[in-house]
């Protein structure tokens, strides 16, 4: 299982390299100071490490075979990872939309014939493990993937709440929890990490507080923000981290609303009529699809035109639903 644990590593990397390029708000700002920073140099001396596997992207297979709505998932001897999400009620686009850019990455690696473990190479099989958004759930599937499926990895997991599952379950019976999804800070503490755990994409405090800084520091337009997350943990610290940065980089802002509603709520009227009345210059939100979409069409149809200040509203999905009209603003 040690083994096995560090030769998955590789995948691990790859896999939440393509994740984070996915979701991470910040690249276009990162490609326009690229210039800025070529007199940085790496530290190429003998004395550097070296790693033992390493993923070369040049060597890519031809992906014309890769059908995301029947992948090609290898069984037998293989290097099994659980795909911890939500795959269905109402949630269950995210669950679809992330197992099809992870087993983009495995069938890449399958293709180039596996990863190496104990001198022999193993494909990657991914197996989908629904937590239906509850946790009872989370805990009931994690363990059947543990004791039943004999996975190696426990991965996932929409809701920083079910990472917290994840990593209990994972730590109990010694296995690697991946969690490229969870961003909630907390996720790090004592209580909710462990020897097993790795935490693989940014934290609620980075990205709050990175907002922050761009509001007031370059965009230096909007200053009173309304804030409107879904109520459970990584809602209410994704609101503490941009009002930790707004202290920091934008003093003379305002929050003047602060809501939390229940996860898939389908009404948002309420809650968007009393940002009407708030004087509100823009809108904070930390939602997650169905949530984040349904705000901005709900919105809007009410004629309320703010803007959004948001990391989760920009995924396919609600961008097609949205359409270039819905969008604009």
């Amino acid at each position: 299982m040690r083994l096995i644990s560090k030769s998955v590593l590789l995948f691990v990397c790859v896999v939440s390299f393509l994740l984070w390029t996915w979701n991470c708000p910040f690249l276009a700002i990162a490609a326009n100071s690229a210039d800025n920073t070529k007199t940085n140099k790496v530290n190429t001396s003998e004395s550097s490490i070296k790693a033992n596997a390493a993923f070369n992207a040049d060597k890519m297979s031809d992906m014309s075979d890769y059908n995301p709505s029947n992948p090609v998932i290898p069984t037998g001897d293989t290097i099994r990872i659980a795909a911890v999400n939500v795959y269905s009620g109402p949630g269950a686009v995210n669950g679809q939309t992330h197992f099809m850019t992870l087993q983009w990455a495995a069938h890449d690696i399958n293709k180039r014939g596996g990863i190496m473990v104990d001198g022999k190479k193993k494909l990657v099989q991914l197996i989908k493990a629904d937590h239906m958004s509850k946790q009872d759930q989370c805990k009931k599937i994690c363990e059947r993937m543990v004791l039943q499926e004999k996975v190696d990895v426990l991965m996932g997991a929409l809701g920083s709440n079910m990472v917290k599952v994840m990593n209990e379950v994972a730590n109990k019976y010694k296995i690697i929890s991946w969690n490229y999804a969870g961003m909630a800070d907390d996720l790090n503490d004592a209580t909710n990490f462990g020897p097993y755990s790795y935490m693989v994409t940014y934290s609620t405090e980075q990205v709050g507080r990175a907002l922050a800084y761009y509001l007031g520091q370059i965009r230096k337009k909007e200053s009173k923000f309304y804030i409107l997350n879904q109520d459970y943990s990584f809602g209410h610290l994704s609101a503490d981290g941009f009002k930790d940065g707004l202290k920091e980089s934008y003093p003379g802002a305002k929050i003047v609303g602060e809501d939390y509603h229940k996860l898939y709520l389908t009404d948002f009227a309420p809650y968007l009529e009393k940002i009407k009345a708030s004087g509100a210059d823009a809108i904070f939100t930390a939602d997650f699809p169905p949530d984040s979409s349904n705000i901005a069409k709900q919105a809007k149809q009410m004629g309320l035109k703010l803007p959004f200040v948001t990391f989760l509203m920009r995924d396919a999905v609600s961008m097609t639903e949205l359409g270039v009209d819905g969008t604009k603003g």
